[in-house]
């Protein structure tokens, strides 16, 4: 009787790369089916903008989530190795120690890949980095890059009310929020909070309290082939230092914005993405 018929006959065997960088997979005798998973690195989050009393500062941006890469393919067509890259975290914006000074960008993530014969045949593109805050005008956090699964953008700052929420996502990495600004008034806000991963049960991070409350870090996934969620914002301090953004879950989840300062006080960091991964299962 041909048994095939019921399915694999041996155990899956599951590779996981979590380094950050080339990696090579190589295939196994007797492989019939290979799934491959990957998720990008997310980016960090811009930091708040310093400057004088009685003028608008906002907060940085959330950065935004690393993307999810998904495939399944016969051990045929991927041949007899992969080459694999396993996307880097990118780094918050740095606090700012000038006066009347916009806040720096955040990083973006790296890609993860999985390449077979020099072709792509997954693909997870990392998170764009959160704006720093600036005089003018609330900083976005920037929509992450193609994937099967796109991530979730940041939070944007405001000098009206607390500041945005990072964007939730469907099995990629969710959005940073938005570091707390501070009004032309003198009055100052609390950080976004951050978001989840739809297909895992945790909380989302809450944002940084008013008066430089630094953001909350986001929980890491229990699970290899979904994402982390992130870390929100920092709160706004209009008579003392910015809170920094919290970090961003792993894998793939994005940093928080940092708070806006006022002059005489350094602002609030921007909260570091988590890196990507890339996992490999190979089915008999």
């Amino acid at each position: 009787m041909d048994t095939s018929v019921f399915g694999p006959q041996r155990p899956p065997i599951v590779d996981v790369y979590t380094t950050p960088g080339a990696n090579t997979w190589t295939n196994r005798v007797g492989c019939v089916v290979v799934e491959v998973i990957g998720i990008g690195g997310a980016a960090g989050g811009g930091s708040g903008r310093r400057g004088a009393a009685g003028s608008a500062r906002w907060g940085g941006g959330g950065g935004a989530g690393g993307s999810l890469g998904r495939n399944v393919m016969s051990a045929a067509q991927v041949g007899a190795t992969m080459a694999i890259t396993v996307g880097a975290s990118g780094a918050g914006g740095a606090a700012i120690g000038v006066d009347d000074t916009d806040g720096a960008v955040g990083t973006d993530g790296g890609a993860s890949s999985v390449a077979s014969g020099g072709t792509n045949v997954c693909y997870a593109g990392g998170g764009g980095g959160g704006g720093g805050g600036t005089a003018a005008a609330g900083s976005s956090g920037v929509v992450a890059y193609f994937g099967n699964f796109l991530a979730g953008a940041g939070g944007t700052s405001s000098v009206t009310g607390t500041a945005a929420a990072g964007d939730r996502s469907q099995g990629a990495g969710a959005g940073g929020g938005g570091g707390g600004g501070i009004s032309a008034a003198n009055t100052h806000y609390g950080g976004g909070s951050g978001s989840s991963c739809r297909l895992w049960n945790a909380a989302s991070a809450a944002g940084g309290a008013v008066a430089g409350g630094v953001g909350t870090v986001g929980a890491s996934s229990i699970l290899y082939t979904t994402a982390g969620n992130s870390g929100s914002g920092g709160g706004g301090h209009d008579d003392g230092v910015g809170g920094g953004g919290g970090a961003g879950g792993t894998y793939g989840g994005a940093g928080g914005g940092g708070g806006a300062s006022f002059n005489g006080f350094v602002s609030g960091a921007g909260g570091a993405g988590a890196q990507g991964i890339v996992v490999v299962i190979s089915w008999f």
